[in-house]
């Protein structure tokens, strides 16, 4: 095993002592978290009943505001009576403001609206210096009412605590009640409470309660701030790590605990170069009364009353620069608008469509800014890229857009459903409703933002929009004020690049402007409509981690109002966490005195494990005769030992049935080697007896540098013997016609028969040859000479050849030369040689032709290598480029012997093969040598051996021992059919010049001989007559 995935172990003393901890602490564990969740469940419980208690509180307090409002304007509306004069009610309203610390003013107005309000000054601190009070000023008169010259004027008084008139502001007003939706819907009876929308006389957001009189010739109203709300909401949750929001079920936030983030102010633009008539008309017509739509966000929107938008912006800028003051008139949707603005009562409309068909009835400027068309679509309506695919479907539209006709006359087929907002179109997608909401691709992009829209896409470029229909928008201004048509224009041309710029990062992004007022978080989308959730604590990941959310609704409005509460999970875990840490101080001061019981209490079992451990190693180092069993009391213990005891006998006894079972498999495949061809007969079992005599005269020697040889132990003696038995084993992939080569043209078989038929035919062509000159008139005594003179020819060619291919002599340039005269010689082919050939042989054949050559080198003659030669192992050996060369011309050529360089790389190659076989044999230790020892008799001292070409440094004296008896086997074998067996004169005198040409150890050598080791070996294994030396004695 690698050190390094040996797992760490500890002592058994520790064991026991830090296992008596354990347990302790994961008592004090578990304990602990019963403990932990507990409290936790206790604090959220607690925290649940906090925040109900919260909702209850502020419901109340709404629904009790919302009550006394109602019952305030009830009852003035009973006194009220517009033929008194205005200072008559002025005591009547400032007795009700200071009843009511809430209502920000009271009002009234009648049917020539004419308008007397109070404000008190009061209800927030940043009211006077909105409308520039000073510090004795307690209250603020507003009256608006016609003068002689057909003007409205608007006057402010500013009274003291006293009903003193202070000071006295007069101006020009276009305030008219009547158009107001306050005294509008007052018209209907009863009570009634408006949307938010921002106050006319002094801009700050809020709500009113209005009602007729009893007479019905005027409208009395009550206005409170939403500010108020946000006080009741900040005075609740002071100091306290949770957040809280308000908000309508459209997705407006009414009030909130968080401070407002500080938008980025719109830049102060000059003022338009303007004739001294032209600043005139102007503030003669001050001041308009233009639109401001509910929801068509970003472009034209009111939150909680207030303008805002893209659009607003750009109205806004025009006032800067030309100085129209603008009044804007909110709380009415867009056919609303178009009424009014058709028929006079409001001056102006802004961002909207110009169409031929005069839907709004007025003077258009300049454009304002372009909106190109898109769809919101469930998913799998992405596709569609023609508004005709959504015919029989129904698709919802803002109520009074002026495309509406145009695509209710082209596409008939298609069910347009109007809708007052944006709000009411995703809820109907998210229902299923509807199939699709036409509208502007920025306000899609801005309500999917804001209402967290998940399931929907936006889908641009379906025609026949922004093609067939006007992208464009404008101000429409009535024919009053037609004459400011061109100051707007050079106004909106004035209005540039960098300014565009700043307008579309203000309203086409995620920024603070687009986040003022709504809805911070998803989650309470979800939780709005899941009624089961309501009044529970809710734990869910927001922006701003992980965090319980309370939601329940409040108040009795419409639409539905909820309170929304947001903690952080941290802020309980931490209040948990604290009593958790108490509580586990004190459980381990109670545990550090089991620490030194603990570590006594393993001392004595520890003793008896230690010797146990020393009897283990024994048998580790395979020591199993010295054995001794460990006394102890301790049951486990002495069953251990006895275990111990009986395990060192089955591994003593299993060694040797695996080592008696690897050393007959060795055998086996040694013998299997010899068997496996005649020439190389019984080397593989005659080179173990060699090297076995020759390592223990190497043992014996005293002197030298053989001295210091011996074998370590036994297991060392055997993995010797087995490195011997298996040094061949290699040659087991070597084909056997390699290694049975006996002739230069053999391969599976003797070629020399083909070729010896070739001269048989090209004998024949003479005798063909002959007959025909004999007929063609030749004497017959000279094409007999002729054809005697060829057959002697053909003779002594083939002769030569067959002498050749015994391979006994060296072959000269002459002899190669005249090879490939004879070789040249044509006959010719009759018989297809392509047919009844395996599909690897047709794969190698090269083009063949019927005038053949009587000795042939074709390319498929040339095996190529099935596999790379191998490198690993250190292995050096050069390998030719082809596995096999069968060329005849080639072949014959050899300069001796019978092998080519590819045969006898092959025959080499056994030495590469049996690295590989014994390289990946995974021996144990104590054989770990064997791959090694076993692959390296061919090496020489030299460094020229194969396949290595290990010098003598780096060969062992067990290596240069196996490398000698390989020799001495292979020169003295009498059983190979190749040769004939050296006698040991000879084979002595061939070993002494391997000696000196540093082929093989001299010491050894010479040791062998010394001892006799050959005249023994001689003795057993050789023929009589090869024993032709003398004993040394």
């Amino acid at each position: 095993m690698n050190s390094n995935d040996k797992k760490r172990t500890f002592p058994f003393r520790l064991t026991i002592g830090l296992l008596l901890i354990f347990v302790a602490t994961l008592t004090a564990a578990v304990a602990l978290f019963v403990q932990f969740n507990l409290i936790y469940k206790t604090l959220e419980e607690n925290q649940l009943e906090r925040f109900s208690s919260v909702a209850q509180l502020v419901s109340k307090n709404m629904e009790r505001t919302d009550d006394r409002m109602r019952r305030v304007v009830a009852t003035l509306s009973h006194v009220i009576d517009p033929n008194l004069d205005d200072i008559h009610w002025q005591t009547i309203f400032v007795t009700t403001l200071e009843a009511t610390p809430d209502l920000y003013s009271v009002y009234f107005s009648n049917s020539d609206d004419d308008y007397f309000q109070i404000i008190n000054l009061d209800v927030v601190e940043t009211l006077r210096e909105i409308v520039g009070a000073k510090l004795d000023e307690r209250w603020l008169s507003v009256t608006i009412k016609w003068e002689t010259d057909k003007k409205r004027i608007r006057t402010f008084s500013f009274l003291d605590k006293d009903l003193k008139v202070r000071r006295v502001q007069r101006s020009v007003s276009g305030y008219y009640p009547s158009l107001r939706p306050w005294h509008q819907k007052a018209q209907l009876g009863g009570v009634v409470k408006t949307e938010p929308y921002v106050f006319a006389q002094v801009p700050e957001p809020g709500q009113t309660y209005a009602s007729l009189n009893e007479a019905g010739n005027a409208v009395i109203g009550a206005d409170i701030l939403i500010t108020s709300l946000s006080a009741i909401l900040n005075r609740t949750f002071d100091s306290q790590p949770s957040d809280a929001y308000v908000f309508r079920q459209t997705g407006e936030l009414l009030a909130d605990t968080n401070p407002a983030l500080k938008e980025e102010r719109l830049p102060q633009l000059k003022s338009l170069p303007m004739t001294e008539e032209e600043k005139a008309l102007v503030t003669s017509l001050n001041p308009l009364r233009i639109s401001n739509q509910r929801n068509w966000a970003p472009i034209d929107y009111s939150v909680l009353g207030e303008p805002r938008g893209y659009g607003i912006d750009m109205v806004r800028m025009i006032g800067q620069m030309t100085g129209i003051e603008w009044l804007y008139v909110n709380g009415l949707d867009w056919t609303e608008f178009l009424n009014q603005f058709n028929s006079g009562k409001i001056d102006a409309l802004h961002s909207l469509q110009r169409h031929e068909d005069g839907y709004a009835k007025g003077v258009f400027s300049d454009k304002l800014f372009s909106l190109p068309f898109g769809m919101l679509v469930p998913e799998e309506f992405t596709h569609i890229t023609d508004l005709n695919e959504f015919n029989g479907n129904q698709v919802a539209i803002l109520a009074g857009w002026s495309i509406i006709p145009k695509l209710r006359k082209n596409y008939p087929e298609i069910e347009l459903v109007e809708v007052e907002d944006t709000y009411k179109a995703l809820s109907l997608l998210k229902l299923g409703a509807v199939d699709g909401f036409i509208d502007s691709v920025a306000i899609l992009e801005f309500a999917v933002n804001q209402y967290f829209t998940e399931g929907l896409s936006i889908i641009q470029n379906v025609a026949p929009f922004d093609q067939g229909f006007e992208t464009r928008f404008h101000i429409a201004l009535t024919e009053n004020y037609k004459v400011l048509i061109p100051i707007i224009n050079r106004a909106i041309a004035n209005i540039g690049k960098v300014e565009h710029e700043l307008l579309l990062n203000r309203w086409l992004g995620d920024t603070v402007a687009t986040q003022h007022r709504v809805i911070p978080h998803a989650v309470f989308y979800d939780l709005m409509a899941s009624p089961s959730q309501y009044d529970s604590l809710v734990k869910t990941r927001t922006k701003a981690g992980d965090t319980y959310v309370y939601i329940q609704p409040v108040g009795a409005s419409s639409p539905k109002e909820f309170l929304a509460i947001t903690l952080p999970v941290s802020v309980l875990e931490n209040q948990v966490m604290g009593q958790v840490i108490v509580a586990t101080g004190i459980s381990g001061l109670f545990m550090l005195p089991t620490l030194w019981f603990a570590w006594l209490s393993g001392i004595p079992i520890s003793k008896q494990i230690r010797e146990l451990k020393v009897e283990t190693r024994k048998i580790q180092r395979q020591k199993y005769d010295s054995l001794q069993p460990v006394e102890s009391r301790i049951r486990e213990i002495s069953q251990l030992s006895e275990s111990v005891e009986e395990l060192a006998e089955q591994l003593q006894t299993h060694e040797k049935q695996q080592d008696a079972l690897l050393d007959s498999i060795v055998q086996i495949i040694a013998r299997a080697i010899d068997d496996k061809s005649p020439y190389t007969a019984g080397h593989c079992n005659r080179v173990p007896v060699i090297a076995s005599m020759l390592a223990r005269a190497a043992e014996a020697e005293t002197s030298g540098s053989l001295a210091s040889f011996n074998f370590n132990n036994e297991q060392e003696k055997r993995e010797f013997q087995l490195a011997a038995w298996l040094h061949d084993c290699g040659k087991i992939t070597v084909p056997e016609h390699i290694v049975d080569k006996g002739t230069k043209l053999e391969a599976n078989y003797n070629r020399l028969h083909e070729i010896r038929m070739r001269f048989e035919v090209i004998r024949r062509d003479i005798t063909l040859t002959g007959f025909e000159k004999k007929a063609s008139g030749e004497p017959d005594n000279q094409v007999e000479l002729w054809m005697n003179e060829q057959y002697a020819r053909l003779h002594e060619e083939f002769e030569f050849i067959a002498s050749l291919n015994i391979g006994d002599k060296l072959v000269s340039e002459e002899d190669k030369t005249r090879l490939k005269q004879i070789g040249s010689q044509t006959w010719t082919r009759y018989f297809d040689d392509r047919i009844g050939l395996s599909p690897v042989e047709k794969d190698r054949l090269s083009i063949s032709h019927t005038e053949q050559t009587l000795l042939k080198d074709l390319p498929e003659h040339k095996i190529p290598r099935y596999h790379p030669p191998c490198y690993d192992f250190g292995i050096k050996m050069k390998a030719p480029k082809y596995l096999s060369d069968l060329g005849e011309v080639y072949n014959l050529s050899i300069s001796r012997g019978t092998l080519t360089a590819e045969d006898r790389y092959r025959i080499n190659e056994h030495m590469v093969s049996g690295i590989k076989m014994l390289e990946s044999l995974p021996f144990p230790d104590e054989l770990k040598q064997v791959a090694r020892l076993a692959t390296t008799h061919h090496e020489t001292l030299a460094g020229t051996g194969y396949p290595r070409q290990l010098t003598a440094d780096e060969l062992s004296t067990k290596e240069r021992i196996l490398a000698i008896a390989d020799i001495f086997e292979a020169l003295t074998a009498a059983d190979r059919p190749y040769k004939k067996a050296f006698k040991l004169s000879k084979a002595i005198a061939i070993m002494e010049d391997m000696v000196k040409n540093q082929h093989i150890d001299g010491e050894l050598f010479s040791l062998f001989i010394k001892n006799n080791l050959h005249i023994n070996y001689a003795k057993r294994f050789l023929n009589p007559d090869q024993i032709d030396v003398e004993e040394n004695t």
